[in-house]
């Protein structure tokens, strides 16, 4: 997966005419309150509503990475770009996802600040046909919507122990001989290998440096989505939405579905991994609230 990450670092350089030159940034954000707002209904029915509206999926899977992250910021001055970088390693710690110490490492999260981030889509799907071919459903509709995010993650198939199939001579991976699965959990398990996030220069105008990496761990960390059914919700990944009055970074209910994410059974069923996520935010929920409570 190093030598996949590497190409996609190669393509990504191919295309930096459009990326902002040496743009800044304000100051670090800090966190935010704990309720996902909406219809009432139970803690656990909540929270998993919430699960639902930003979750993505692949293969009816909720992929993560398995391997350490390695981010890196292009389009910032560096201050910045590193200021945003440490914050993202930071968060990835604090919810159990496996960071590469080395500062030199192999990048697979590439957050690029552009000038115009469906520029740079277009730039790619005219330079390399079939880009964007194999990404997930999920991955490909975030990574070619309009609006002044674009995101995706790329994904492989991994057994229930996390090892690739036997691959044939065409290529083809097979998981033949392995463990059928059960009623709650498959034979296989979907990884992240790569993620990217592009920005428009102009949507980072009064965002902080806590904001803009607490809402990239949220896209790429977790591949969750903004929501954009009717309604509100105490999220982070509201940021650049028009109407919303963002919270000042992650919530703690982001930090509750990020930390479910990397406390679920990697090869569990779509309803068993965010039933695990659903049950975190509600313990976190209720001991935030026991805590604030005056004795």
């Amino acid at each position: 997966m190093r030598k996949l990450a590497i190409g996609l670092a190669f393509v990504l350089a191919t295309i930096s005419g459009g990326v902002a030159q040496g743009q800044q940034a304000p100051g670090a954000g800090q966190d935010s309150g704990i309720l996902v707002e909406g219809r009432k209904q139970g803690p656990r029915k909540e929270a998993r509503r919430f699960v639902e509206r930003i979750v993505t999926t692949t293969k009816d899977q909720i992929s993560r990475f398995n391997d350490p992250v390695c981010p890196v910021v292009l389009g910032l001055t560096p201050p910045y770009a590193k200021a945003i970088v440490k914050r993202f390693r930071e968060v990835s710690v604090e919810v159990g996802a496996e960071v590469d110490r080395d500062e030199k490492c192999y990048p697979n999260v590439f957050v690029i600040v552009a000038a115009d981030a469906g520029a740079i889509i277009n730039q790619l799907r005219e330079k390399y046909h079939g880009f964007f071919r194999d990404l997930a459903y999920d991955d490909k509709r975030t990574a070619l919507d309009e609006g002044p995010v674009r995101a995706w993650r790329v994904s492989e198939e991994l057994d229930q122990t996390g090892r690739p199939g036997a691959q044939d001579a065409d290529g083809v991976r097979s998981f033949r001989g392995i463990d059928p699965g059960s009623r709650i959990s498959l034979s296989t398990q979907q990884a992240t290998y790569a993620a990217v996030l592009v920005i428009d220069v102009k949507a980072i105008d009064e965002k902080s440096v806590g904001q803009i990496a607490d809402y990239v761990a949220m896209r790429v960390l977790a591949g969750a989505r903004p929501p954009k059914e009717g309604g509100r919700l105490d999220t982070i990944l509201t940021l650049f939405d028009e109407d919303a009055v963002a919270p000042e970074g992650l919530t703690q209910v982001d930090r509750s579905f990020l930390t479910g994410i990397y406390q679920m059974q990697a090869n569990a069923r779509l309803g068993s991994q965010a039933g695990t996520i659903a049950d975190r935010i509600v313990r976190d929920t209720r001991e935030a609230g026991t805590a604030k409570k005056p004795r």
